[in-house]
């Protein structure tokens, strides 16, 4: 069993319409979401074994506050099959994860991240359940494969998702 969480980049600026994509930053409530999220699985325990990550510059940022806050400190991978990806170009990344890490949490971006998570748990067929994820949340996954190269369609069990709006209603 591998653990697979998604974590969608927090809310990005939009201050300079001619800035290329991905070169775009976080804006104010986006550099407050991130942490949060980083708190939410420092406090339950989750903290991931691996990060990979797009290399946009609000999916670094989005990982850099979260990493802080989860109390992860070891090395960030960068990925850049990840930025603008189809569900069939992040599913290979997964595939390519070292089988050393139990717990792998990618931050990236959609609409790639809510089809490959349809795909993984098998609700991305005609009429299927289609599953959002604003900025800044996070979908944590259990896929039934004991190596990442495995992964396929249908072979995950969506355990959560969670928004930074859910965990701030949650905490008053």
């Amino acid at each position: 069993m591998k653990l697979l969480t998604l974590l969608r980049h927090a809310k990005s600026s939009w201050d300079n319409p001619g800035m290329a994509d991905y070169d775009r930053p976080l804006n104010d409530r986006g550099r407050r979401d991130a942490p949060f999220v980083g708190q939410f699985f420092q406090q339950v325990g989750l903290t991931p074994d691996l990060i990979v990550s797009s290399p946009a510059r609000r999916a670094r940022q989005t990982c850099d506050l979260f990493a802080q806050e989860a109390g992860y400190n070891t090395r960030i991978r960068w990925e850049e099959n990840i930025y603008a990806a189809s569900s069939d170009s992040l599913l290979a990344v997964v595939r390519s994860l070292r089988d050393d890490a139990g717990h792998v949490l990618m931050v990236g971006h959609n609409p790639g991240f809510e089809d490959l998570a349809g795909a993984l748990i098998g609700a991305d067929g005609p009429g299927a359940y289609s599953l959002r994820m604003p900025t800044a949340a996070a979908a944590h996954l259990v896929l039934a494969v004991d190596v990442w190269r495995e992964t396929q369609p249908g072979c995950g069990q969506l355990q959560w998702l969670v928004t930074p709006k859910l965990l701030k209603a949650a905490v008053g």
